[in-house]
């Protein structure tokens, strides 16, 4: 898998699905989430993203050798923290990188949020993930609610969070 950092030039077909998915979000549009089974790199425990359901779930693809995501995931562990008792939770998905790679970072930033490793099969059901970071946050219904394409401030997230919470 081809994974790039999303500190870079945008691909036309990007920016083709870019747009189209503002159009339809623009007209009431909503996409279920896919569900997935995943391992957590740390505990080896498998997450699914329905266990969240009724939750507002943010999944964050990542890879080990993007510097962008080392600079939000941070961010987004302070977030996890501080929503977590109204319902938010954090998902990191770890994608062209291996489990150890994935396990060192996710202790390296104190992460306290499921880490998940990745495969083909996660990255092509949320829309072929190329590059990273790209952001997904999930309704407490299970839909996609934003999609985000870049790093972003923590104050960014939390804009588009709270109204779902």
């Amino acid at each position: 898998m081809d994974v790039r950092s999303s500190r870079g030039s945008a691909t036309p077909k990007l920016l083709a699905t870019a747009i189209l998915v503002l159009s339809l979000a623009s007209m009431g549009w909503a996409q279920s989430a896919p569900d997935f089974a995943l391992k957590e790199v740390r505990s080896g425990q498998q997450y699914t993203l329905s266990q969240f359901r009724g939750k507002v779930v943010l999944v964050n693809f990542f890879s080990f050798l993007c510097k962008p995501c080392r600079e939000e995931m941070p961010y987004l562990n302070q977030i996890d923290q501080e929503f977590k008792a109204q319902g938010f939770q954090t998902i990191g998905i770890g994608i062209a990188s291996e489990p150890a790679q994935l396990r060192a970072l996710a202790e390296q930033l104190g992460l306290n949020y499921p880490v998940l490793a990745g495969n083909d099969q996660v990255s092509k059901a949320y829309g072929h993930v190329e590059f990273v970071p790209t952001t997904f946050i999930i309704d407490r219904q299970g839909n996609i609610a934003h999609k985000i394409f870049i790093a972003q401030s923590k104050e960014y997230f939390i804009k588009l969070i709270k109204p779902l919470l």
